[in-house]
């Protein structure tokens, strides 16, 4: 069985890695994975981290499971950094948070979530988009089509050809959205153009999902999810997948966290019955340790 197997091609991504690293130009830079890095070339552990990773080793006393949702007072958290306060306290039983194996890991669950709930979803990427979004999402089976984004020429979004695009969008397609530090080409939405947004999936009743992986990176923690709380407090329903793979250093250690806002209380509970499901099926409970850190 095996031996009648062909190689897949690399990864584009991962391909420039193993390129990068046969390479033995001095004086070479590299352009694949999205990592810090500092004037050495390193990646170094956050001063905060190691001392949380201390404090771990010192009074953690179990190993035992966290369960498919993962840490409540990681979750809680993650709301607080994602919607602020009063924000956060104004959704109250509308909103549900679980922990997830990094940004990639939620979008996977977002996808198998929106395969249980609406077969063959219709999801709208920008193009250009992150290279492993079409693969996470389109894997489990949901419809991908594209919505032009960035002007090369003049390094700005192209927001009128984006709106007429999206105006094609019918009711229960999903838009997917860069919450800040648009990942490849780091064209934001301003003010106006995120209301604009907003207005477009109230009107036409699109989902939206966000992309949110380096809250922090831009102009501040609160300034990068202006955005995405104008959508929270208008939108019956949103779902945001943030990482800490970036702004708390913690790529290897997949700690992220699913954000749900449904139209009630109740829609929201039986959301939570069928992500618990979904990770079940997937990989029965997220890792701990980035998520206590």
């Amino acid at each position: 069985m095996f031996q009648s197997m062909t190689a897949l091609p690399p990864d584009p991504i991962l391909g420039l890695m193993t390129a990068f690293a046969a390479d033995d130009n001095p004086q070479k830079i590299d352009l694949g994975v999205g990592v810090y890095r500092d004037a050495d070339g390193s990646t170094p552990v956050m001063a905060a981290v190691k001392q949380a990773e201390a404090v771990l080793l010192r009074e953690q006393q179990t190993k035992t499971y966290v369960g498919p949702f993962g840490s409540a007072a990681f979750n809680d958290s993650m709301a607080q950094l994602l919607l602020g306060s009063a924000l956060k306290e104004h959704l109250g039983p509308r909103r549900i948070t679980v922990q997830v194996p990094g940004g990639c890991g939620g979008l996977r669950l977002v996808a198998d979530f929106l395969q249980q709930v609406r077969p063959n979803t219709k999801v709208w990427v920008s193009d250009p988009t992150w290279a492993n979004h079409v693969p996470l999402l389109g894997s489990a089976g949901l419809d991908i089509v594209t919505y032009p984004y960035y002007d090369r020429a003049s390094h700005s979004v192209r927001f009128d050809e984006m709106m007429n695009s999206l105006a094609k969008a019918k009711a229960g397609d999903m838009l997917l959205l860069h919450g800040c530090c648009h990942n490849p080409c780091g064209a934001d939405l301003n003010e106006e153009q995120w209301q604009a947004v907003r207005d477009l999936a109230v009107d036409k009743g699109l989902g939206v999902l966000v992309d949110l992986a380096y809250q922090g990176f831009g102009d501040g923690l609160d300034e990068d999810v202006a955005g995405v709380r104008l959508l929270a407090e208008s939108l019956p329903e949103l779902i945001v997948v943030g990482s800490c793979s970036k702004n708390f250093g913690l790529y290897r250690e997949r700690a992220g966290a699913l954000t749900l806002i449904a139209t009630d209380g109740d829609a929201a509970a039986n959301a939570a019955t069928r992500f618990s499901a979904a990770a079940r099926a997937l990989y029965s409970m997220p890792p701990d340790h980035g998520a206590a850190v």
